[in-house]
């Protein structure tokens, strides 16, 4: 198990691939034509001598390198994937290369601020829900700087265009509804004219030189939250992301795939709820992605809607695997992972949650059936009774299996308590640690402490003892009749 206080390690071996592959040379080829709109629109100022050649070969070259550094994980924590490569270098090189075309065509008057026709608050929303609020931050800086160091910018532009950034890398740090982007975009269109008055202030500005340059600071902070709204899901479902917006409309227990499987597999239904749950309430507690875990909770046993009636949770009269080898019931088992995993993929499902189905059992063994085999057989290889999932590599995907085991040991106690429910808890976390399947998450000892104590909190109230109320006397004429 990884611990927190562990030294991460800068690579830098990945540079010269970064360099060669697709988003690499998507990247400097924007970069050079970027460099190439700079020249075209000073055509008529530059003198062709070495040191507007040299500017213009930094320019590349510095455009560059920071496009390398913001793929790897000095600033994101990660690495980015193709597609959100893609992404930033689409949305970078929009960015100044519209507003190079801006600042040269715009028919606005003498000293009228270019950036209030930029949407600088739709480019940084776009960044911050799909990359992040870190890296949203950090662009919201160096798109501004960018534009300014181009010419497109000049002092009013730049102050406008960093304030309008910074509010919108920061507004939807809690969004889960599409609602909120359009509380955002008011309050992106609050900031930009705030940012118009102290330019109009700085530059000493008569009173009837205020209401158009507001107008149209309100102006693009409500469109910036608009066009959002109509940019989001396209981008959704090409970039397979995971955004609180997807998350939430995959949490509709009304979905088909989710009502299906309450008709097919009823018990499952029920376990995966209580798995939502736990998973939910844990995640809230140790600070992770709490709506991710809840989806994932959600559709992690949709595998079993192919042979319900072999899940335990789901047999009402006899145990089906009575009348079948240990083998084929483990078999049986183990594919509800696999199977599970396509169904995800086939109906699109965000990667994140592709990987909570997949790693849900990690690779254990499905010690009963192992068991049994090996009453029967005198060799028995254990990789035939194993989950075919690989251990659980985020947090989400950790507490999920946590809580998915918790939930279905738990319901074995007879008149549990709070701390007979504590230590059945701990010794399933400690079979956990030992058979390696928390290895390679995030969980640090003190995170699981904590998910400890939430599942007892959640499950002592759910299994409460209740009160054995006394019979009630029988009527006379119930007795006369008896």
């Amino acid at each position: 198990m990884k611990m927190k206080n562990e030294k991460k390690k800068i690579d830098f071996s990945g540079a010269l691939n970064r360099l060669k592959s697709g988003p690499g040379l998507f990247g400097f080829a924007l970069c050079c034509f970027t460099a190439f709109m700079v020249i075209a629109s000073q055509i008529t100022e530059i003198e062709f001598n070495i040191r507007n050649i040299l500017g213009v070969i930094f320019l590349v070259l510095l455009l560059f390198v920071l496009y390398i550094l913001l793929r790897s994980r000095m600033i994101l924590g990660r690495e980015l994937t193709i597609r959100e490569s893609y992404l930033l270098a689409s949305l970078s090189g929009s960015y100044i290369i519209g507003s190079i075309l801006v600042n040269n065509l715009s028919p606005g008057p003498e000293g009228f601020p270019v950036s209030l026709a930029i949407p600088t608050g739709l480019v940084i929303i776009l960044l911050a829900v799909f990359m992040g609020k870190r890296l949203a931050m950090f662009m919201a800086i160096a798109l501004p700087l960018g534009a300014y160091f181009t010419g497109a910018f000049d002092n009013n532009s730049f102050i406008i265009a960093l304030v309008s950034g910074a509010a919108a890398s920061t507004v939807l740090s809690k969004a889960q509804n599409r609602m909120s982007l359009i509380k955002a975009g008011l309050i992106i269109a609050a900031a930009n004219c705030f940012a118009v008055v102290v330019v109009l202030l700085l530059n000493k500005a008569h009173y009837y030189d205020y209401p158009a340059p507001l107008f149209w600071a309100a102006l693009n902070g409500i469109f910036c939250g608009m066009l959002t709204i109509g940019f989001l899901p396209p981008l959704e479902h090409a970039l397979n992301a995971v955004t609180p917006f997807r998350l939430m409309e995959l949490s509709d227990l009304n979905a088909p795939i989710l009502r299906k499987l309450f008709t097919t597999a009823p018990g499952t239904y029920s376990h995966s709820l209580m798995v939502a749950n736990l998973a939910e309430q844990a995640c809230q507690d140790i600070g992770a992605n709490a709506l991710l875990a809840r989806v994932g909770a959600y559709y992690h046993d949709i595998g079993k809607m192919d042979n319900p009636d072999y899940f335990v949770e789901n047999q009402t009269d006899h145990n089906r695997h009575d009348e079948i080898a240990p083998r084929l019931s483990a078999t049986i088992i183990r594919s509800h992972v696999k199977v599970g995993v396509e169904k995800a993929h086939g109906l699109g499902l965000p990667k994140d949650v592709i990987s909570i189905i997949g790693e849900h059992h990690g690779n254990s063994i499905i010690s009963w059936f192992y068991n049994k085999a090996t009453e029967k057989e005198e060799t028995v290889n254990s990789e035939d009774f194993s989950y075919p999932g690989s251990p659980p590599r985020s947090k989400e995907s950790a507490v999920v299996m946590l809580a998915d085991i918790t939930e279905a040991a738990v319901r074995t106690l007879t008149k549990p308590t709070a701390a007979k429910i504590e230590k059945f808890i701990q010794s399933l976390f400690d079979a956990k640690i030992e058979h390696g399947q928390l290895s390679e998450s995030d969980l640090s000892f003190r995170d699981l402490e904590i998910i400890k104590k939430t599942f007892v909190r959640v499950l002592a109230g759910y299994y409460h003892t209740r009160i054995e109320y006394p019979k009630q006397p029988k009527e006379p004429k119930e007795e006369e009749n008896e």
